[in-house]
C-alpha cells in the first residue's frame, strides 16, 4: 500500500478490514452530492435545471480527479497542478465579477 492510500482499520463482525483513503473519499463524495440533490426539496430553488447541471458537472469532475489521483505518481502531480489552477481561476473570478458585475 502506498503512502497516499493509508488504511484505517474497521471492526467488521470480529475481523479487521482495511478501508483505503480512496474508498473514504469516494463515499464522502457520494454523500456530499446526494446531500446537494436533497437540498432541492429543502430549499425553494427557482432554477432547478441549472442547479442539477452544476451538481452533475461538479460530481463528474470530483470523481474523475479523485480516481485519477490514485493511478500513478505522474498523474497525481498533474491532478494536483490542475486543482491549483482551478483554485487560482476561482480566486481570479471573484475579483473579476466584483469589478464587472453581470447586467441582468
Amino acid at each position: 500500500m502506498d503512502s497516499h492510500s493509508e488504511s484505517l482499520l474497521k471492526k467488521n463482525s470480529g475481523k479487521f478490514r482495511e478501508i483505503s483513503l480512496r474508498f473514504v473519499l469516494n463515499t464522502y463524495g457520494a454523500f456530499l452530492f446526494l446531500g446537494l440533490l436533497l437540498s432541492i426539496f429543502t430549499h425553494k430553488i427557482e432554477e432547478v435545471t441549472e442547479f442539477l447541471l452544476f451538481i452533475l458537472i461538479s460530481s463528474v469532475v470530483y470523481f474523475v480527479l479523485l480516481n485519477l489521483y490514485f493511478t500513478s505518481e505522474i498523474v497525481r502531480k498533474a491532478v494536483f497542478i490542475l486543482l491549483c489552477l482551478i483554485a487560482l481561476f476561482s480566486l481570479l473570478m471573484v475579483f473579476y465579477l466584483q469589478l464587472n458585475p453581470a447586467s441582468y
